[in-house]
């Protein structure tokens, strides 16, 4: 698949997910070997979620290669989780993958997740 599909797939998600209650796109980019997507969303419950994600495709397959993933609460002074790999927890399984809980510093394992999957988990934590 081509990084432009992959990422047009990842953003129709934003646009359909039922708990997505309004999206404001930052950065789309797209070409056949790479892809890049910024996006704040508003969810249905009002919470905040920012999301920025890098597609690189190699040879017939393409995927997430960078991502951020910020849950915040609706006045966007709290968050809830950030799901990144940037490596700064080498010692976490599932490294580079990880998530932070609350407070900056804190980081759980992690693995990599899409934007249907990482909604999906918001849902359930929220219910």
């Amino acid at each position: 698949m081509p990084a432009e599909a992959l990422l047009e797939s990842e953003y129709a998600v934003l646009l359909s997910h039922p708990a997505v209650r309004s999206v404001e796109l930052a950065r789309y980019s797209a070409n056949r070997l790479d892809g890049y997507l910024r996006a704040r969303c508003t969810l249905t419950n009002g919470d905040y979620l920012e999301i920025a994600l890098h597609i690189t495709a190699s040879g017939l397959d393409a995927e997430i290669d960078d991502y951020r993933y910020q849950w915040m609460d609706a006045g966007q002074t709290r968050l809830h989780r950030r799901w990144d790999n940037t490596p700064h927890f080498p010692e976490l399984p599932g490294f580079p993958h990880h998530c932070h809980v609350g407070s900056e510093g804190t980081g759980v394992p992690g693995s990599p997740m899409n934007l249907a999957q990482l909604l999906d988990e918001i849902v359930s934590l929220i219910t």
